[in-house]
């Protein structure tokens, strides 16, 4: 066996062993949604769709809260390459602070979602029902924020067995609360729309407190002393926050524009609301397999930076985006032999079935371009480049809506037309993110080599 050979293998043995656990516990928490998805489609249409863009807005500002909350990834993961554990320690109880404050921020932020459904003119049937979904999902961002202040410095240190092990313990939950609030079973009522997001503050609590329990109780976290010298919030808060913030950012423009897309597919009617909402929840599934790949080539690429090894972070970032294309590979071939099927899952309703079987088709297109902007991004905030991504981010809203909205509405190719306008935004963004680390990995070759 050749050198190169063996480092290839290695390599990837390694973004396997960190990945994987991250994939099943990324298909674990999207399940909550998934599953309250799946029974509301047997309560009726418009409780599918206000589910479905109540869960848009709740997957837009977790999306920003996790983009704060990423600071801590490449940061920690720099100072476990470099051997600095005091830093470590540091930088975890100034992340705790900046999880209370995330939180927070979060729970305001969607109780206000309201007042944007009716200035979009969303189907007025809809938006009563979203509105009650976030008004009670709110109280679940706080255990949210604390949950990935903890997730951040397992994954980090390259440990991402704990996540998966809190997150299948409580999948019974996920399941099994969602049946009996959202239907009504032992003795309660059946609260519909309002039992699902009851659920989901029951398990993300239940997820934060299994992580919180595991760190305090693993002799490898133990011998880090995490709560040693418990620090008030410091100038290393600020620094984190200043390198989240930008990755939020990319976060909110990409999750903003697809929640735009939701709600133009809400001006055009909520069987087509439905309809999306089938198409988007099994893209947003499949999508956890280069999110998880996108969260450990950050982890490792920015180990590779601590070590000082700028070689080494390049190939691992490049092993994380093809790693990504092939695993993706199967969901596409799934979606193109049966789309039927898999919209049957979703609902009975033979009218949003047929609907989203197109849907479905062009989501087979997307998920490529998918998996390669969105770890590209994983690979260059390990080197710690956010701000390039949030700028490139723009092109969402610069080719993407404007294309969305001149296929779908302009044109009238309605729904489908929506759907290419998403991938000429999300294609454009792979390509410049692509090239962006290709250019930044190397200069920093260069500049260790020159």
């Amino acid at each position: 066996m050749s050198v190169a050979t063996f480092k290839f293998k290695s390599e990837l043995r390694g973004l396997l062993t960190l990945g994987l656990p991250i994939i099943l516990t990324q298909f674990i928490q999207v399940s909550n949604t998934t599953v309250a998805i799946l029974m509301m489609g047997r309560v009726g249409s418009v409780e599918l769709a206000a589910v479905g863009l109540g869960g848009a807005f709740m997957i837009f500002v977790f999306l920003a809260c996790l983009g704060v909350m990423m600071s801590l990834s490449p940061t920690i993961a720099q100072h476990f390459g470099a051997g600095r554990n005091d830093s470590i320690r540091h930088a975890f109880q100034q992340g705790l602070w900046l999880a209370v404050g995330t939180g927070a921020a979060a729970f305001f932020l969607l109780r206000q979602m309201g007042r944007l459904m009716h200035w979009m003119a969303v189907d007025p049937e809809v938006i009563p029902l979203a509105q009650a979904y976030l008004d009670i999902a709110a109280w679940s961002m706080p255990s949210v924020c604390i949950y990935m202040a903890f997730r951040f410095l397992c994954e980090a240190t390259g440990h991402s067995r704990p996540m998966l092990v809190v997150n299948i313990v409580t999948l019974p939950v996920v399941v099994g609360g969602n049946w009996v609030l959202i239907f009504g079973h032992w003795g309660l009522p059946a609260l519909g729309v309002e039992g699902a997001a009851f659920n989901l503050i029951l398990v993300m609590m239940l997820n934060a407190l299994g992580l919180v329990l595991f760190v305090l109780l693993s002799e490898r976290y133990r011998v880090r002393r995490l709560f040693g010298s418990f620090q008030w919030p410091s100038h290393e808060c600020f620094i984190l926050l200043k390198l989240g913030l930008p990755i939020a950012g990319t976060l909110v423009l990409d999750s903003g524009f697809f929640s735009a897309i939701a709600l133009l597919m809400g001006k055009i009617g909520y069987v087509w609301l439905a309809a999306h909402q089938v198409a988007i929840n099994y893209a947003t599934v499949a999508f956890m397999i280069p999110v998880s790949l996108s969260s450990a080539t950050m982890a490792r690429v920015g180990q590779a930076v601590g070590q000082g090894d700028s070689v080494l972070a390049r190939a691992r970032g490049f092993l994380g985006i093809s790693s990504s294309l092939l695993l993706v590979l199967p969901s596409i071939m799934l979606v193109l032999a049966v789309p039927q099927w898999i919209a049957h899952l979703y609902t009975g309703d033979d009218a949003v079935i047929e609907a989203a079987v197109p849907l479905l088709m062009v989501a087979a297109v997307l998920h490529i371009f998918d998996a390669i902007y969105i770890t590209a991004q994983g690979a260059l905030r390990g080197l710690k480049d956010v701000n390039g991504p949030m700028l490139i981010s723009l092109s969402f809203w610069l080719c993407g809506l404007p294309a969305a909205w001149f296929f779908g509405i302009v044109n009238d190719w309605g729904a489908v037309g929506l759907w290419w306008g998403m991938i000429v935004g999300v294609a454009l963004t792979a390509v410049l993110l692509l090239w962006r680390f290709h250019w930044r990995s190397r200069s920093m070759i260069l500049e260790k080599t020159g």
